[in-house]
């Protein structure tokens, strides 16, 4: 068995007489440095509850008060309630507040859908 204290015969080849490497010059990295890692930008999940009513589909956020929208498509409701609720949640954070979470989130009413939209801010 071998005891790792023990030298090895690779330990051994340094010790009579030191080997000087030549010093060598690193090819300059093209780009900018980089000192650290990007961090991610957050992501907050956006419970929306949303019908169609007629022509008009009305959503509203369940998780995160006072959001909500009637758009003529289901596609422009969305982008309304995003960007909505994207401004609400960065404003209290640059307020050095929590954002005004519903705990547990609001219930669905029987003609709602629901959808789950993770959101970068």
């Amino acid at each position: 068995m071998l005891n790792p204290s023990d030298p090895t015969p690779s330990d051994r080849v340094g010790e009579t007489a030191p080997v000087q490497q030549p010093a060598i010059d690193q090819p300059p990295q093209p780009g900018l440095p980089i000192e650290s890692e990007p961090s991610a930008p957050p992501a907050f999940g956006c419970i929306v509850y949303f019908a169609r009513e007629g022509g008009t589909f009305c959503g509203r956020v369940a998780n995160l008060g006072g959001i909500e929208v009637s758009a003529s498509s289901q596609r422009e409701m969305l982008g309304q309630i995003v960007a909505r609720f994207k401004s609400a949640v960065a404003d209290s954070l640059a307020n050095g507040e929590t954002p005004a979470w519903i705990v547990p989130p609001a219930e669905k009413r029987p003609a709602e859908t629901k959808l789950f939209l993770p959101v970068h801010l």
